[in-house]
């Protein structure tokens, strides 16, 4: 679960730059060559945004499905709901 969190971290962080480098004011020469270089690097990893998208279903999915026990040792009925 933990190296689910520091992917998304990576991704989230990436996403941070660069939206920072294109919101920057910059020569249009120099935008046109960071937007090209972005969108290059962007086209082989668009399997990224499936794979977050999966992997924040699968922390829901856990969470939502976790056994509740009340005591040390779950009962058959605790399993079951």
């Amino acid at each position: 679960m933990a190296l689910q969190w520091v992917i998304l971290t990576y991704i989230v962080a990436a996403e941070a730059a660069v939206a920072i480098l294109l919101t920057l004011p910059s020569p249009k020469p120099l935008r046109s060559r960071i937007v090209s270089l972005i969108s290059q690097t962007l086209q082989p990893l668009l399997f990224i945004v499936p794979f977050a998208a999966f992997q924040l279903l699968d922390i829901y999915w856990k969470n939502e499905h976790r056994l509740m026990c009340t005591g040390e040792v779950c009962t058959a009925t605790e399993r079951s709901l």
